[in-house]
């Protein structure tokens, strides 16, 4: 994927998990619908894709790159596991 595919993925892919919340909305104690499940699975895999590309652009904007990294560590503490119980 070039890399401004993987962004309008990513837009797509947001813009998804929200109508499908909207539509069937969970509750915190309730399974995370399995379409969000295997969106929010594919964003992961975008997301990797992503991160050694935008490093290597913002390699000499050094603010530019921790705030990337931050972007980065948000969802460290998320197991795979918790992804499905997610209340997203």
């Amino acid at each position: 994927m070039q890399h401004e595919n993987l962004f309008s993925r990513m837009d797509y892919i947001i813009e998804e998990i929200a109508r499908l919340d909207k539509e069937n909305p969970t509750g915190p104690d309730e399974e995370t619908d399995p379409r969000i499940v295997e969106l929010l699975n594919e964003g992961m895999k975008i997301q990797k894709e992503l991160d050694p590309l935008m490093r290597e652009t913002f390699r000499h904007r050094q603010a530019t790159l921790v705030e990337w990294d931050s972007i980065m560590h948000m969802c460290d503490d998320l197991d795979a596991e918790d992804v499905g119980k997610s209340d997203l």
